[in-house]
């Protein structure tokens, strides 16, 4: 998506709207009707590192710049790092000065799901080029709103058998729900595309003869430098599986995260 920049008397009306995507932030103004509100230190312990954020940078004479970048992580002296958005080297000098107020909208992916709505400025500014980033306060409070997925997600890692074709990949099933999870593989070892129909068996080291069988469709996809992530929709029979597979989840307290 381009950058916009605008006078104020010529602002558009609409807010920032992004591609059409499942976990993707919508709008940089929250909604009318907002699920509640959390402190900032607790919403953004939830948003996962690489995360869309949807902001908008407003300068003292009334020019304004709406985009999008990604979420790095939460520096200790209550900072949040963002990666430099996709602008010209112009406008990011314009706009990305210490002080500059910006009103944003990130996602958290866990559970359930939620857009987070804050308002924060621009305290420092890193230039590297085009690896540049800039720092924001910590927002004392935000507004959330919840329910992005139908069911809510566990949190987990478990191994899996990914069957593209004849050939078997090692791949890692994250975020499980009845209806869904994330399926984590080596970038080199698949180029599943959005539509595709997958199946992958989750590993049971207690009974390896009978580890569950998986299959639905992919909704949505990521690349990172060394994963491929693709958002799984299951189908009927992947969901009835599923469902099974949850009752069957034990939380190892060791690992901190639920196994079979």
């Amino acid at each position: 998506m381009e950058a916009q920049v605008s006078d104020e008397n010529n602002a558009p009306q609409e807010p920032i709207q992004l591609a059409q995507e499942e976990e993707q932030p919508q709008k940089a103004s929250p909604p009318k009707d907002m699920g509640s509100i959390a402190y900032g230190e607790d919403a953004f312990s939830t948003v996962n590192p690489l995360s869309d954020v949807a902001f908008h940078i407003e300068t003292p004479t009334g020019k304004s710049l709406k985009c999008r970048t990604k979420f790095i992580g939460i520096h200790s002296q209550h900072l949040l790092l963002l990666e430099k958005p996709d602008v010209s080297p112009q406008d990011f000098a314009v706009f990305f000065q210490r002080g500059y107020p910006i009103k944003a909208c990130a996602i958290s992916q866990k559970g359930e799901g939620a857009r987070i709505y804050f308002k924060s400025k621009i305290e420092y500014v890193v230039q590297a080029g085009p690896h540049s980033i800039f720092l924001i306060s910590m927002p004392t409070a935000t507004q959330m709103a919840h329910g992005l997925r139908n069911e809510a997600r566990l949190d987990i890692s478990l191994e899996g058998i990914l069957f593209p074709e004849d050939k078997k990949h090692l791949c890692q099933i994250r975020d499980i729900s009845g209806g869904g999870c994330q399926l984590v593989t080596d970038r080199t070892l698949s180029d599943y595309k959005v539509g595709n129909v997958v199946e992958f068996q989750i590993h049971d080291r207690d009974d390896p003869d009978n580890s569950p069988t998986l299959t639905g469709v992919i909704k949505n996809k990521k690349r990172s430098q060394q994963y491929c992530k693709y958002g799984v929709q299951f189908d009927e029979e992947g969901q009835e599986t599923a469902n099974s597979l949850l009752e069957r989840l034990s939380f190892d307290q060791a690992k901190h995260q639920f196994l079979l």
